[in-house]
Order: C-alpha cells, then sequence, then structure tokens
C-alpha cells in the first residue's frame, strides 16, 4: 500500500516537473551515406515562469477553498446532539 502511495507521488511529480520544464529539447538524427548528423532543437516553455508561480499559487488557493467548504458543511454545520445524561445519584434511586 505505502509503496502504490509513494509510486503515484513519484508520478505525480515527475509530471509536474516535465510540465514545468524550462526547455523542450527535441533531437533529429538525419542520415547522410555513413555519417549520422544530430540537429537539437531548443525551445521555451508558452508559459513564462511567473505565470506558471501565479497559476499555481491561484490552483492552491481555489483546492483550499473547496476542501474547507466541504469540511465546514460536513464537520462544522451538523447540528450538535445532546447525548450527555447525567448519572443517577443515590437521592434519585
Amino acid at each position: 500500500m505505502a509503496l502504490c502511495k509513494l509510486s503515484k507521488s513519484f508520478f505525480v511529480i515527475l509530471v509536474l516537473a516535465v510540465i514545468i520544464s524550462q526547455h523542450v529539447e527535441a533531437r533529429r538524427t538525419i542520415l547522410k551515406g555513413r555519417r549520422a548528423m544530430t540537429r537539437t532543437y531548443l525551445r521555451d516553455s508558452p508559459i513564462p515562469a511567473w505565470a506558471v508561480v501565479i497559476l499555481v499559487g491561484l490552483g492552491e488557493i481555489i483546492v483550499g477553498a473547496i476542501i474547507f467548504f466541504v469540511m465546514k458543511r460536513a464537520i462544522l454545520d451538523t447540528p450538535i446532539v445532546g447525548s450527555y445524561t447525567p448519572a443517577k445519584t443515590l437521592e434519585e434511586a
């Protein structure tokens, strides 16, 4: 169970690292006779770093607000039912 949870966490972190990486590298090999030529193309991320930071911050705020309202409705807004009854004393028996 712990291994499954760890592998899911690793996979999520890996996907986020790939998405947020600054440069995307593409390689292409062109064969000319016996000689192989490799060209490397680098391109910037389509989203600037400051925009990624803002989007992550807004996402955390939205997820936190959703969790807050779900927990507020499930835990805080439930009516408190009085289940306390005083113990009988010697005088009542």
